[in-house]
């Protein structure tokens, strides 16, 4: 699969003809008195991303954005099989879900040194590197556990041109080694994919919350 393929999922025309708000908000589950998501799920409240565009220009741009992004992530799903992959962004000191594919889950993960032990989301984006667990029941060291079902996790950053991290995508499966063979792919191809497409997004460029980490 080429770099080419890849972006132009994400470049191709959005109809504005269709309806895309359904992607503004989602469910996610009811969360543990600590705020961790527990292994077992209920549907929860609903999180709304309105609350990342102060005005109707940027609330346009955050629906193209979502709807590029969540083609995407269904499209990944489609090339591979990967039974849960989503896209995060940075927010100050924690990470929001922007789109994903797969099961209901946490909105929100702290970025800080308490969850860098606790999560591989925050360890990713304080890190600014890749994880992959390829069998989460033999890995050493902390993992944070959400679906009893998950058995391999690949998690990337997202670099802006300036080396700051502005985001990670995460992918899980229910295989174990899933992603021994997808490597390439996901973590290399789909990751510069997903910068290139971002870098130059009006959501982005036009947002005061990426300014002070990207400017």
């Amino acid at each position: 699969m080429r770099l080419f393929d890849i972006l132009s999922v994400l470049y191709e025309p959005i109809n504005e003809l269709d309806n895309h708000d359904h992607l503004l908000s989602y469910i996610q589950p009811q969360l543990n008195p600590d705020g961790s998501c527990p292994i077992y799920k209920v549907e929860g409240d609903r999180y709304d991303l309105r609350q990342y565009a102060n005005n109707e220009e940027q609330l346009k741009n955050l629906v193209d954005l979502l709807a590029r992004l969540n083609r995407l992530v269904r499209w990944i799903h489609i090339q591979t099989d990967v039974l849960w992959f989503g896209i995060y962004l940075r927010h100050g000191d924690k990470l929001v879900k922007y789109v994903y594919n797969g099961e209901m889950s946490k909105a929100e993960f702290p970025i800080s040194e308490e969850y860098l032990h606790k999560s591989i989301n925050t360890r990713v984006i304080m890190e600014k590197q890749h994880y992959y667990i390829p069998d989460v029941e033999t890995h050493e060291g902390p993992y944070y556990r959400c679906d009893a079902k998950v058995k391999s996790e690949l998690c990337c950053p997202i670099f802006a041109a300036n080396g700051e991290v502005i985001g990670i995508f995460d992918s899980e499966d229910h295989r174990k080694n899933f992603f021994d063979d997808k490597i390439d792919f996901i973590a290399h191809k789909v990751k510069k994919a997903i910068e290139i497409f971002l870098e130059d997004h009006p959501y982005i460029t036009q947002s005061t919350n990426f300014e002070a980490q990207i400017g």
